[in-house]
């Protein structure tokens, strides 16, 4: 049942732009968002639903009409209006459009469009070059300068690491390119030896930082020139797991154990620990967002549950040999689903499981999707 609402709020945003991030006209949630279509249309491959796939192909199109002299790929795109961010530009846009084309082109084999992208693929890895200031193989992410655009991660981020490792996996399996496939596995090593204590003699990026920082079950969020932010990223993670990223998973499944164990739920938080204005980081988030101020405490990037990245983790989970938390949060959702309405809202405040945000969203629909694969 909760199936064919998924696809049917998906497919009413498909438009001939390409996927909107939802059919609701609120905000700017009816535009063509990178991050938003690439994921829904990346889902749309995994599942084989045509519809799906042809609207992604909309949307790589769009985005890429509207690529910068820089190589990067606007945030969103509103008929011929594109934004690369309001506040600060988004890092992770970029990256998504990468893979998103190169998911697209593996599943279609579209040699026309393989062609016709190989230069805008290549300055667009030209843009996010830059944007590791140092050379040193780690992109930068200003503060809000991702999806979680009014959270309070910045710098070495995860989240924005691990989907760059993703998109130069994409690329050179698609331009069957070596240089890309080192790069890519030059990526996930940094990543591995930078956002954990895994015991490896290795060159870190902040070796200070690195020694005090605790040993954790996950990768840390983000690294700054001022240390480590060691929250628990639930996207990052998620997408780590799915891609294979050398992590020790009986640990992290106990820690996920945990988590649910203190909220009372498997609608895990997207960030923890939550952040509370006695905390020192509250004034990271009081005045970061755009329409009106959504992270109290339990909500939205503030520890709200986002269901797209519930999918992505349990995907990687069974992608990994792990079945039983997949089940339990799949379970979880639809009992929420069920009981609290089948209009796929934003996200849901862990504090009291309340439906939040806007109805009928791509990126939520998606995650049950992809919890069901």
């Amino acid at each position: 049942m909760f199936t064919q609402k998924a696809l049917q709020a998906i497919e009413q945003s498909i438009s001939e732009e390409g996927i909107l991030a939802s059919c609701k006209r609120k905000d700017n949630y009816a535009r063509v968002w990178s991050r938003d279509s690439m994921m829904t249309g990346i889902t749309g491959i995994l599942i084989k639903n045509q519809s799906i796939i042809d609207g992604l192909e909309k949307s790589i199109k769009t985005l890429v009409k509207h690529q910068a002299e820089n190589g990067q790929i606007p945030s969103n795109v509103d008929g011929e209006k594109a934004s690369y961010g309001t506040l600060v530009g988004r890092t992770d846009a970029t990256v998504w459009w990468i893979i998103g084309a190169c998911e697209y082109i593996l599943y279609t084999e579209d040699e026309d469009l393989k062609k016709a992208l190989k230069e805008k693929i290549n300055k667009a890895f030209s843009c996010l070059k830059t944007w590791e200031f140092n050379q040193r193989g780690l992109l930068y992410s200003p503060l809000g300068g991702n999806w979680a655009d009014e959270y309070v991660t910045s710098g070495y981020v995860l989240y924005d690491n691990v989907i760059r490792y993703w998109a130069f996996k994409s690329a050179a399996k698609v331009y069957e390119d070596a240089h890309l496939q080192s790069l890519a596995e030059t990526t996930k090593e940094l990543i591995e030896n930078n956002f954990r204590k895994n015991g490896i003699h290795a060159e870190r990026y902040h070796e200070t930082a690195y020694q005090k920082a605790n040993k954790t079950p996950y990768l840390w969020a983000s690294l700054n020139a001022n240390g480590y932010d060691e929250r628990f990223d639930l996207a990052g993670n998620a997408l780590a797991v799915f891609l294979g990223l050398n992590l020790n998973l009986d640990a992290f499944t106990l820690f996920l154990e945990k988590l649910k164990l203190e909220f009372g739920h498997w609608m895990l938080p997207v960030f923890y620990p939550i952040i509370f204005p006695e905390d020192t980081d509250w004034n990271l988030l009081e005045n970061n967002y755009s329409y009106q101020f959504k992270n109290q405490p339990y909500h939205f990037h503030n520890g709200g549950s986002w269901p797209i990245y519930l999918g992505w983790l349990c995907l990687g989970l069974k992608k990994r040999g792990y079945d039983k938390i997949p089940l339990e949060i799949l379970n979880q959702y639809e009992k929420l689903l069920k009981e609290k309405g089948a209009d796929f809202r934003e996200y849901y405040s862990t504090d009291q499981l309340l439906p939040a945000g806007t109805e009928f969203l791509c990126f939520s629909a998606c995650g049950y999707l992809l919890m069901k694969i």
